[in-house]
């Protein structure tokens, strides 16, 4: 043996793996200890033998496949094979390439591909059990419980998803005094370190509030990473007991009670209203006898083989589809049997459970998963479908609910069209039709009446639907309710005109007192006399005035986002301690009126709305506040001069003032207060003779 030689042979046998070496011939050069405990083949008498000659499990399999495969094309190469008797494993092969010929390194993966069955089989099963299952993720030493997935039968019956319980806290879900309950079961499983069993009561949307539930822990390394569970309402359970005998309080809802021998003994409510049948045409029969099961002959031997099954201790459980007095019913079934004392079994309980509509929304269900992922593409909430083959139309949840339609609502086409608004029908029209004909797809942004006759924004794609022929067969496509993105368009409309309406005015009403300021100031340096310079100070007073008035209007033009409720009279109440005349008289008549607003705002409107009678009315104006009469809301009157009819719409606009001393903003801020709640402002005559300003809350859409 060369020096070479030695030192390969002497790092290989350092690898744990079985390991050999063969020549281009695929003739034994090297076999490692581990490679003869393996194969059963020592390593002595071999050197120069074909591999497959040696270990003839090797012949023909995909060891010796892989290993000619690597010796033509010069490239390493790994796989995984089994092999039958004497070798009886799996083995994972690695081949490596190298001038001589190959290198092969073997290991028994035997126990790994078998936790990884084991894997997926549990996978599976809590995929698809009947049985609702869920885990929990913990922490031991905080002491931490987060719900980590639960299984679509967990889903079903509860109406809680896997995507919205999991990385949750149980208190977040349940909330906090039947989440502490769970909690305390959850820790004594944890302590117990095994099983444990237990009834408890749990809110869910979809079912009652009483659940058997059975916890187990999941410990690795001697800590506890999970726990699994599994739950079953037994809220009907509960109730029946109030009602019935013990046997029949612990089945579902179709229940008969037999003797060993399959003769019918008793039979619920439930399953006779089922049959329509009276309880002396059926008690006393052989079960398979009787009318519900008189399908057919399968159905009735199937039957008589799970009660031999049964009356030898077995339980049974099958799905089978049985006779009503209306219709046939697909049923889970059930036969338990009941044992004495000494472990013989003396009856056996039958329940059925109607499943037939579980059934049909199980292949609904995947015919709304394959139609979802086909629209997934177009957008991310409603979808539609129309088939051209059958001229039937289908929505999502969510574009029932853009409609203000309940789920189950089933459309048309004509439906579908006619929810749209009148002036963009023919446009939708249009465009379906042409998706039709020649498969243009089309995205527009168009209105609908929804069925509670509330006008919706909404954005339509249509894209055509072809077959795996490349035939046109329908239309898909999505469906997006655009009105706050549409509304928030037009406020910015709206905001850039005020904005447009806000540089007028600030370019036209601030330069009166800034030329005026400038004039009076260019005449005082010549004259120095003080009435110069007064009028410079009184232009800069009106400037300001009209610089806070004007930042009022700008921050007036949002809408109002959050209200209260407000009492009238306490805010007037506040309002009048800081009221700069004493002489004036404010009489109040709200008793305790309420409204909905913003407070601030609110006290500005009012304040406003005094400030302008006292400005008008004089010192000793007499100011009325009171309820409107024909609708909800308030006025403001004076005894003062009023305001003529020919002014009263003018007085409401920016910079608008009867006296020289105005800004004109104080009723524009006015308006803008009202409008920006979704209320109207109109002026009158008060009985005075005065101004009544009248502020109408009904709630309205803010223009």
């Amino acid at each position: 043996m060369s020096t070479s030689q030695s030192t390969y042979e002497q790092l290989t046998e350092r690898i744990s793996d079985a390991c050999c070496a063969v020549d281009t011939e695929c003739r034994i050069t090297y076999w490692n200890d581990r490679m003869a405990e393996w194969t059963g083949v020592p390593a002595a008498a071999i050197e120069g033998e074909v591999v497959w000659d040696v270990v003839p499990s090797f012949r023909g399999s995909a060891f010796e496949v892989q290993c000619r495969e690597a010796i033509k094309t010069q490239e390493a190469r790994s796989f995984e094979t089994r092999f039958d008797d004497p070798l009886d494993s799996w083995i994972e092969v690695s081949i490596y390439v190298n001038a001589d010929g190959l290198t092969i390194l073997s290991r028994e993966i035997t126990e790994r591909k078998a936790r990884q069955e084991r894997v997926e089989l549990a996978e599976t099963l809590f995929e698809n059990t009947q049985d609702a299952l869920f885990l929990i993720d913990l922490d031991e030493e905080t002491d931490e419980f987060q719900l980590e997935r639960v299984n679509p039968a967990y889903e079903r019956h509860t109406g809680l998803t896997s995507d919205e319980l999991s990385g949750r806290g149980l208190r977040d879900v349940f909330g906090f005094e039947e989440g502490n309950s769970i909690l305390e079961k959850y820790r004594e499983c944890v302590a117990r370190r095994e099983p444990i069993e237990y009834e408890e009561l749990v809110s869910v949307p979809n079912e009652g509030p009483y659940w058997e539930t059975r916890i187990a822990p999941v410990i690795v390394d001697d800590t506890v990473e999970k726990l699994v569970g599994a739950t079953r309402n037994i809220t009907a359970q509960k109730d029946r007991e109030r009602r019935y005998d013990a046997i029949f309080n612990q089945t579902y809802q179709y229940i008969g009670l037999l003797d060993t021998g399959g003769t019918l003994l008793e039979a619920n409510d439930s399953a006779l209203e089922f049959g329509g049948l009276e309880r002396e045409e059926v008690v006393g029969q052989p079960i398979w006898d009787t009318y519900w099961w008189q399908r057919d002959e399968r159905t009735r031997m199937q039957l008589k083989d799970a009660v031999t099954s049964a009356a030898n201790g077995q339980f049974v459980r099958y799905d089978v589809e049985v006779q009503g007095a209306d219709e046939t019913a697909i049923i889970d079934f059930s036969i338990r049997p009941i044992t004495d004392d000494r472990d013989e079994v003396v009856l056996l309980v039958t329940e059925g459970r109607n499943i037939t509509k579980h059934k049909q929304r199980a292949r609904e269900l995947e015919q709304k998963r394959e139609f979802l992922r086909q629209i997934q593409a177009a957008a991310d909430i409603g979808g539609w479908e129309v088939d051209f083959r059958t001229e039937t139309m289908r929505w999502t949840d969510e574009v029932c609910r853009i409609h203000d339609l309940p789920t189950e609502y089933e459309p048309t086409v004509e439906d579908g069209i006619d929810f749209y608004h009148p002036q963009d029908r023919a446009t939708i029209t249009n465009a379906f039709e042409r998706l039709r004909e020649t498969g243009d797809g089309y995205d527009l942004e168009l209105r609908i009446i929804t069925a509670a006759d509330e006008r919706r924004w909404v954005r339509t794609l249509g894209a055509p639907w072809y077959d795996d022929d490349g035939t046109l067969i329908g239309a898909r496509g999505a469906f997006q309710d655009i009105t706050e993105r549409k509304e928030r368009e037009r406020e910015l409309q709206r905001t850039n005109a005020r904005l447009e309406e806000f540089a007028s005015v600030v370019s036209h009403d601030l330069r009166n007192p800034l030329t005026v300021a400038q004039a009076a100031l260019e005449l005082g340096r010549e004259s120095g006399a003080s009435d110069d310079f007064d009028r410079v100070e009184a232009a800069h007073k009106r400037m300001n005035a009209l610089i806070d008035d004007l930042l009022t209007l700008a921050r007036n033009g949002r809408q109002v986002d959050e209200t209260q409720p407000i009492v009238l009279a306490t805010l007037l109440e506040s309002v009048c301690e800081t009221f700069p005349n004493d002489r004036a008289t404010i009489d109040v008549a709200l008793e305790d009126y309420r409204l909905e607003g913003d407070e601030a705002r609110l006290r500005q409107l009012v304040e406003n709305l005094l400030s302008n009678a006292l400005h008008h009315g004089g010192d000793d104006v007499t100011i009325r506040v009171g309820r409107l009469e024909s609708r909800d809301g308030f006025y403001v009157a004076d005894d003062g001069p009023g305001i003529p009819p020919a002014i009263r719409e003018a007085i409401f606009d920016q910079g608008y003032s009867t006296t020289s001393e105005g800004t004109g903003f104080g009723l524009a801020i006015v308006k803008g207060i009202a409008e920006a709640h979704g209320w109207t402002v109109d002026v009158t005559d008060s009985e005075d003779g005065g101004a009544r300003f009248e502020v109408t809350t009904a709630q309205q859409s803010p223009a």
